[in-house]
Formats: C-alpha cells, structure tokens, sequence
C-alpha cells in the first residue's frame, strides 16, 4: 500500500547566513496537508554525495530554517518545483548549495515572490503535482548556478538518469545528509509502471528506479529535478512508504506534458 509521508526538515540553520551543524539532530518532521492520501512523497536512497556544485540547477526551498523542499532553476527568474511543495508562508530559495549547515560561498538566497500551481493539481492523486515559482531578484549565472533545459521530447524507457536531493539516505527510518546528494536510475516503461501502481500512475507521470531496488528518491527530495541526457525530465513526485524496494520505482512529474504550461506561465507573468 501507498501512503503519505511527513515532508520537511528542520534544520540549525539562519537565512541568510548559515552556522555549522554536525548533525541532523535538530530534524522534525511536518505533517503534509493531505494526511488522507495513500501516497508517499518522494526521497535519496542508494546514491552518494554529487560532486560539489555538478548540479548547478539545483534549489533547495527553505520556509524558514525547515529544508522544505528541493526545486530546478529553468531560468534566471523561475524555479520548478512540486506542487505539493507548496507552502502558504514566505520562503526563500537556496541556489548554488551543496552543504546545508557550512558556507560554500558559493550560494544565493533569493526570496520567492510567486507562486504558480498547475491549475488541474489534484493534492489526493498527485496529478499535474508541478509548480512554477518566480524569484523577487534574478539569479545572478555563474559556474555554480545555471539553468537546466526543458525537455525536448518526452523520455524513453530505459534511458539512464540522475536524481538528487538532499533527502533521507535511509528507509524507513530517515537520516538526513548535509550535503547534496546524487543517485542513478533509469526510466520504466509506462506500462509497466502502470501495471505496478494501477490506480495512480497517468500519462502525467513518469516512473524510473532499479529492477533490484537499492536506488531511489526518498523523504525531503521532492521537487527535485530527474535529469536525462542533459535535460529535465522529471520532478520527484512520490512512492512507496518504504523507498527503493525491488519493482517499486519512484514516481515523477513527466515534465514533457508541461512544457507548453510552463512558457505560457512565464510569458504571462
């Protein structure tokens, strides 16, 4: 059975300044909205610490000193997230970020001061779970802060991609990394993603994981980006309770279904 997870992570951190922390003792977990649903948002099983700053699209969202979720900036005044991510306070955008409790100087705190849901986001079956989010002040591009391009087709089954995140490297017990996290996983055929979550899984959504398990998206990834030959084609969306168990992929927003929404979103505000 799905079900639906705490998402978010309290950590000892100041906006913007950051103090060094050893641990993740500090965690706690927020209750998402929607304790009904049967689904689990998503979180980084099996992976390892990214190179430092490899993934330059990376964004961390933070409400406060709580790791909210993690987002993909697609340009220098929008960054893509899930819907589910959304919350109601302000919140700031962390780009440029690889440790969360040290400074890397290389980070860049923006202010968010727009928040677009899809206007079909069903928080109950995590359909269209996909948010644009408008940064007061443009990111400034550098080597560490670059925009990921959106797909140009949609991905094809057995495609090799990375995931990354700074959730839980553990299941179902959750330790938090302090730095960003990275994993492989590979696209699963719609079918027989179809045929492994019946009732929730849609041409909206796309599937990718490991046959033998091991790999996964887990607990604080959401709204991270699944990037595929150099593209966005995903953003963690959720899974099972239990991550990266054998025939059990991880479920993501198929970002090519979107790719007309998002430049009409951004052309008209």
């Amino acid at each position: 059975m799905l079900v639906q997870l705490p998402l978010g992570v309290s950590i000892p951190a100041s906006i913007p300044h950051k103090t060094v922390a050893s641990s993740h003792t500090s965690v706690f977990l927020d209750l998402a909205a929607d304790s009904s649903s049967e689904q689990s948002e998503e979180r980084i099983i099996g992976g390892k610490p990214c190179p430092r700053n490899s993934q330059p699209w990376q964004a961390a969202l933070f409400t406060g000193f709580r790791l909210n979720c993690g987002g993909t900036l697609i340009n220098r005044s929008w960054v893509l997230s899930a819907a589910h991510c959304r919350k109601r306070t302000p919140f700031f955008v962390r780009l440029g970020e690889h440790s969360l409790s040290k400074i890397d100087w290389t980070e860049q705190i923006k202010l968010a001061t727009k928040v677009i849901v899809h206007p079909g986001y069903n928080p109950r079956t995590k359909n269209n779970d996909i948010m644009l989010i408008k940064l007061l002040i443009p990111a400034c591009l550098t080597k560490n802060v670059q925009p990921l391009s959106l797909p140009t087709r949609c991905p094809v089954p057995g495609t090799k991609c990375l995931v990354s995140g700074w959730g839980t490297t553990t299941s179902p017990q959750a330790t938090f990394p302090d730095v960003l996290h990275c994993a492989n996983v590979t696209i699963v055929s719609h079918n027989v993603c179809q045929a492994i979550y019946p009732t929730y899984v849609n041409e909206n959504m796309v599937c990718a994981g490991r046959t033998e398990g091991g790999t996964d998206a887990c607990q604080g990834d959401s709204g991270g980006p699944l990037v595929c030959n150099g593209e966005l084609q995903g953003i963690v969306s959720w899974g099972p309770q239990i991550c990266a168990q054998p025939y059990r992929p991880g479920v993501y927003v198929n970002v090519c279904r979107y790719v007309e929404w998002i430049r009409d979103t951004i052309s008209r505000n």
